[in-house]
């Protein structure tokens, strides 16, 4: 028999309307389900193990703390924004206990001792195409990871004022470019699966997933130092203009990665996201001078991720 008693919560939303007239409708699978008696919708509510408060809840505490706010003003911010009544001590809580994921909070100590809360995030957005990128660098990381590589920090410090919006409204983007690319797909649970797993628990909608994963990895993650890159360059092989935009840039042990977030990574066929990563590693190589070696590609969702070095494959120049 199913359970029809109304929500005591007020924080739960629906996820389909944000309507609140919400009322308990059994289990699914052992999870708590819910219906809307506004859009007469279903749904489940992806929760932490253990907590009373909602994954948004948890997430954003985490996120206000690691963009540099104390844990009291943490607190503050998520009470106010999420209407709930959080303690300092329960946000220390969450982000110890989160600290394998949220691996930045072992950096964070020293960046806020140099950099201003309002200096660590520098974004803005552009308009290509018809279509709204919102390009963000964490700066404290860019510095500090990124000191091998001068010119990458240049390029992105300058590109608000050195993209070419005309660039990628005449140019082909790398998405829509096939080459001959030949990689053998061995994939891989690791790291940025556990962010991606950790931040989709947010994500009430799936137009929402690329956004809530690359800022929260920006944020919250010790080596991701920007999200959706632009990049250009003029492939003489292919004689063409080609463009895009890089969903994440990080840095580990001393390599460049340039990773692309694709739910359902496993179903993508190899040969067309290589393509696309191979193009867009090639354009950054060629706009900041730094050798291709430097580089690895990737791509990945909450399951599985997938990587190969783009200086080892041997491209058959083919445009689609």
């Amino acid at each position: 028999m199913r359970n029809y008693n109304k929500i005591s919560r007020k924080n739960i939303k629906c996820p389909h309307c944000s309507g609140k007239n919400i009322i308990k409708y059994g289990q699914t699978s052992r999870v708590q389900a819910y219906y809307c008696k506004d859009c007469r919708k279903k749904f489940t509510e992806k929760g932490l193990k253990n907590k009373m408060y909602t994954p948004r809840v948890v997430i954003n505490a985490i996120t206000y703390y690691n963009l540099g706010n104390t844990l009291e003003e943490s607190a503050k911010l998520v009470n106010r924004r999420f209407k709930v009544k959080v303690s300092k001590s329960t946000v220390h809580s969450w982000v110890k206990e989160f600290s394998d994921i949220c691996s930045y909070s072992k950096q964070r100590s020293q960046v806020i001792k140099r950099y201003t809360t309002d200096n660590i995030i520098h974004a803005f957005s552009f308009q290509h195409s018809g279509l709204t990128y919102d390009f963000q660098f964490h700066l404290p990381k860019l510095e500090m990871l990124g000191s091998k590589y001068p010119s990458l920090i240049q390029y992105l410090k300058n590109m608000k004022t050195r993209c070419p919006s005309d660039i990628f409204k005449e140019n082909e983007r790398c998405s829509q470019i096939k080459l001959g690319v030949n990689i053998k797909k061995q994939g891989r649970y690791n790291q940025a699966c556990k962010l991606a797993g950790f931040a989709l628990k947010a994500c009430d909608k799936n137009k929402e997933r690329h956004n809530k994963v690359e800022e929260f990895m920006l944020i919250n993650d010790s080596s991701t130092i920007a999200c959706e890159v632009p990049v250009w360059y003029w492939d003489k092989n292919l004689d063409l203009g080609v463009c895009g935009h890089i969903d994440l840039l990080q840095i580990r042990q001393g390599k460049i990665y340039v990773l692309d977030f694709k739910p359902g990574a496993g179903k993508e066929k190899e040969s067309k996201v290589a393509s696309q990563l191979y193009l867009y590693a090639t354009g950054f190589s060629f706009r900041t001078k730094i050798p291709l070696q430097s580089f690895c590609c990737a791509w990945f969702d909450e399951n599985m991720y997938y990587e190969f070095n783009p200086a080892e494959i041997k491209i058959e120049m083919k445009k689609h």
